[in-house]
């Protein structure tokens, strides 16, 4: 049996949507003696879309959503089908990959990894069952387990939790049974009887209430300060058997909060590239372009794809959105695409056999409020005033990162880029294992306690400006930023 009866040798602890501005030690006093007492790194990065299921895949696979394959939480999965939008749930997950054989994901899981080297990976996930699966969509293949409240993997685990615990509670805003829920089956199931190396813990607050109340509100700042509480019983469970792990805490995005909401479809629809009859057909638009352009709304950005890849078609379409007012930014592979400040798929991390044909962001503006208020905008669903995320804004891009434990230098804070790509590479040199050239990320040297060179690699500044033509949409020009550390490379801005 692998793994240590003193407990899990890494603990991963996430909060869903945990802005850096949320942990302070009034509100979140555990995490905030864990930073005190390792690195906290201050310019930390989710990938885009800033949606939890495309960074959760990212987390557990070090490589960009492009490449391995999860691209968004609403996407196509073309061997599945071509015209299908997928809300990447299970059970729709589970039958992907049992039709790729095995193949949801293109790269391999950390839970894969370690698994060649006798060791195990364990998940406790009270988020969506989609963020459950994608952290290890073959766990019986490869002694690893995960749980979730609407299933197990393998599934043998499921009936002996429910038979021990009860029904999972329902996972309503504010979710506080649920987070209360995830650290108990956490301490007194995986822990006690598991015997993980690697142990994750997901926390589906302050992300839902934050969806429901608004970001920061009243509601989300009781359930990150009892999540707080549950990761204290978690890391005194394992304190109490022996065990001192490293601890990582995480989240998978920022916020925006909601001014607009906008229809896509129904826009698209209106400028004549939708698929009814009776829809205007505005100038310039052929019957043979009304097949109906394929949507997938992110929150805060949207996938489109594009009928047989027809260029002109995709042309067209580029030149209206660059017209839009919702339109914060946009990204296509299309030679010669005729409008302006259009960035390559490559340069967001979408690229790769899923990729969508154009990525959009939602319009995103700066409120002169500090964080973590300090974006609104538009979106593609949820209520005004309430948070949203799936854009490229900084303030959903910036996330938060802590590490904490025997392995990592104490009272440090990094001022280096790093991000979700990093927690991979990271893990495995942890537990000594070699690094795949694969990853897109890379192992944060500069937090380890036994310090290599990091300081004194390039840091280079990436930018592409706007368009030297003024567009016609108000706001803020299309802009990409990125940071590059030898050769991995953060998305700071989109848009």
């Amino acid at each position: 049996m692998p793994g240590s009866r003193t407990g899990p040798r890494i603990v991963i602890a996430a909060f869903d949507g945990l802005q850096p501005s949320q942990v302070t030690s009034r509100r979140m006093p555990v995490v905030s003696a864990l930073a005190t007492g390792g690195v906290r790194f201050l310019h930390n990065h989710a990938v885009f879309p800033t949606v939890t299921r495309a960074n959760s895949a990212t987390l557990v696979t070090g490589v960009t959503p492009g490449k391995h394959g999860l691209t968004a939480n609403k996407s196509i999965f073309p061997e599945y089908s071509k015209t299908e939008v997928v809300d990447a749930l299970v059970p729709k997950l589970d039958e992907i990959n049992r039709l790729t054989g095995g193949g949801l994901l293109f790269t391999p899981t950390i839970g894969e990894l370690i698994s060649h080297h006798g060791l195990r990976w364990v998940s406790v996930v009270g988020g969506t069952s989609g963020n459950a699966f994608v952290q290890h969509p073959n766990a019986g293949d490869f002694d690893g387990v995960v749980i979730h409240p609407e299933f197990t993997n393998p599934p043998s685990h499921h009936d002996e939790i429910l038979s021990r615990f009860g029904e999972w509670p329902a996972k309503e805003a504010p979710a506080a049974k649920l987070v209360t829920r995830t650290a108990d089956v956490a301490i007194n199931y995986a822990i006690d009887g598991l015997n993980a190396d690697v142990l994750l813990i997901w926390f589906p607050e302050p992300d839902t209430s934050q969806h429901a109340f608004g970001i920061d509100s009243p509601e989300a700042q009781e359930m990150y300060s009892l999540a707080d509480a549950q990761l204290g019983r978690i890391l005194d469970a394992i304190k109490g058997r022996g065990g001192n792990p490293d601890v990582m805490i995480v989240s998978d995005h920022g916020y925006s909060t909601i001014t607009s909401v906008i229809d896509v479809q129904l826009e698209l629809t209106n400028a004549g590239f939708g698929s009814e009859s009776d829809s205007p057909i505005p100038e310039g638009v052929s019957d043979a372009d009304r097949q109906g352009i394929i949507v997938a709304e992110n929150g805060g950005s949207v996938l489109l794809y594009v009928p047989e890849k027809k260029q002109q078609l995709t042309q067209r379409l580029l030149k209206w959105l660059s017209t839009q007012a919702w339109v914060g930014a946009i990204a296509a592979d299309v030679v010669n695409p005729g409008t302006e400040g259009i960035v390559a798929l490559s340069d967001i991390g979408l690229t790769g056999e899923r990729a969508p044909d154009i990525a959009v962001t939602m319009r995103s503006d700066q409120t002169s409020q500090p964080a973590p208020h300090a974006r609104s905008g538009a979106a593609t669903g949820g209520k005004l005033g309430a948070g949203s995320h799936g854009g490229g804004s900084p303030a959903e891009l910036h996330n938060t990162l802590i590490a904490s434990g025997p392995s990592f230098r104490s009272g440090v804070d990094s001022k280096l880029a790093s991000g979700n790509i990093d927690i991979a590479p990271t893990v495995l040199e942890l537990l000594n294992l070699p690094i795949p050239d694969h990853f897109d990320g890379r192992v944060l040297c500069e937090a380890l306690a036994v310090q290599d060179t990091v300081g004194s690699r390039e840091v280079e500044v990436l930018r592409q400006p706007a368009p030297a033509t003024p567009s016609k949409r108000s706001g803020t020009e299309p802009v990409i930023r990125k940071v590059r550390i030898g050769v991995t490379e953060y998305l700071c801005t989109f848009g």
